[in-house]
């Protein structure tokens, strides 16, 4: 299933008495992002396939939320972040507020962190309203995106960031299997190509697999036996060293430009992603 148009969102939205302030889903309807406001309200909260995550800019006060995924009572304020895992049925209260909201497919989580995902959400990230710096700062940056400024693949860039700070990494340190073969050389090498001239946008684990010719679930365990990372993980790095080698080759370059060269929209998002890699910001490095 695939996310709304974003005009069929809009005027869900209006109906339901919130006012959209920001809006913006990815053509292939996997990612979404909206800045908007509410007056406090009640509502069901109806079984979507939507990861769903809530940041409070503004406003706050009670919030409750009763699922047969979780429940939820306590008190909202600006930063605060709350999660709706996907397939939520159930009501919610809500105070007056204006919120960013990313909404994630189950097929876009899937891609990214396997079929057993939900085992490893973090249960202080779903079980209660919390805060993370990362996930804040990185949700402005994109829900404060000038209208046409924002790219889907910085939009997927941001959300899958966002999406790894809610899992346990823990769960993800699966034992070594003897029986996966690592990809050979031949296909890392075709992998390599694809990355190579899709650096300016999102390359899928499907387009990857399909190279492969086996499934995603096979390629990204195969991948990440060869590599030591999983297709995602690699295909990032694979932008943010082609950024430093930009960066080390032209100390005139824009930093704008090298970011939207290598998919992201958002030089925040783009410097942030760099210094995590790199321990030092796009402009640091290129006058280092």
């Amino acid at each position: 299933m695939t996310i709304s148009p974003p005009d069929v969102i809009r005027a869900k939205l209006e109906d339901s008495g919130k006012r959209a302030h920001f809006l913006h889903v990815t053509q292939d309807g996997q990612v979404m992002i909206c800045r908007a406001s509410n007056s406090a309200s009640g509502e069901d909260i109806m079984p979507l396939p939507l990861l769903f995550l809530h940041l409070c800019l503004q406003g706050g006060g009670p919030i409750r939320i009763e699922t047969n995924l979780q429940t939820i009572h306590g008190e909202v304020a600006p930063g605060s972040i709350g999660v709706i895992p996907p397939n939520s049925i159930g009501s919610g209260t809500w105070p007056e507020m204006t919120a960013i909201s990313i909404g994630m497919s189950l097929a876009s989580v899937q891609e990214s962190f396997g079929d057993d995902w939900p085992e490893k959400l973090r249960p202080d990230m779903t079980s209660r309203i919390f805060r993370d710096p990362l996930v804040e700062s990185t949700m402005i940056d994109i829900g404060y995106a000038r209208a046409g400024t924002i790219s889907d693949a910085g939009l997927i860039h941001a959300a899958h960031m966002i999406a790894h700070q809610l899992l346990d990494p823990a769960a993800d340190q699966t034992p070594e299997e003897d029986d996966v073969a690592p990809l050979g050389k031949t296909v890392l090498t075709r992998i390599d190509q694809l990355l190579d001239a899709g650096l300016d946008r999102h390359v899928t684990v499907a387009e990857m697999a399909m190279l492969a010719g086996i499934s995603r679930y096979h390629f990204s365990r195969r991948f990440k036996a060869a590599i030591g990372q999983s297709p995602l993980q690699y295909a990032l790095r694979k932008k943010l060293d082609h950024a430093a080698r930009m960066l080390d080759r032209d100390d005139q370059s824009n930093i704008l430009d090298v970011a939207q060269m290598v998919g992201f929209a958002n030089p925040a998002h783009f410097s942030r992603a760099f210094k995590k890699q790199f321990g030092l910001t796009p402009r640091s490095w290129r006058s280092r």
